[in-house]
């Protein structure tokens, strides 16, 4: 009888450690998922305070020369409750699909607070008719304009 005790006190024991450490390992699961969620709720959080609009009338977009190059000027308004970098290193910009090389974008300033406009030159050359720019900030947020040249 003595035998059968110790043969349950045993298992017992091991019942237990084997118990500790599954939870032990549930612990420490359920923290990593709980900093990922927070992680992804400030993430989604900042992507839905940031908005722009391009503002330009769609009729007559103003154009500029720099250097030798004609520049077309697009205005971009921060309609979002958050400010965002406004460079060229920043934001992505397509026209018809096309990505412009960041060395053929400026902008002015290279912050847009909330209520701001901001300036977005895009050297390109573009034949009369319609056309699509795109502007895609760093953390996905686009706005789209359908334009005529």
């Amino acid at each position: 009888m003595a035998g059968e005790s110790a043969a349950h006190m045993i298992l017992f024991i091991a019942t237990i450690l084997i118990a500790s450490s599954v939870s032990a390992v549930m612990i420490v699961t359920i923290e990593k998922m709980s900093i990922e969620i927070k992680n992804q709720g400030e993430f989604i959080g900042k992507v839905l305070s940031t908005n722009f609009e391009i503002i330009n009338d769609p009729l007559k977009i103003p154009n500029k020369t720099i250097g030798t190059n004609t520049a077309y000027v697009f205005y971009i308004k921060n309609i979002g409750d958050t400010s965002f970098a406004f460079t060229n290193d920043t934001i992505t910009v397509l026209i018809d699909g096309w990505i412009i090389p960041k060395q053929n974008v400026t902008t002015n300033p290279s912050v847009l607070n909330p209520g701001d406009v901001g300036e977005l030159d895009v050297i390109t050359s573009l034949s009369p008719g319609n056309h699509r720019i795109t502007v895609i900030l760093e953390n996905g947020v686009s706005d789209s304009l359908d334009f005529t040249i």
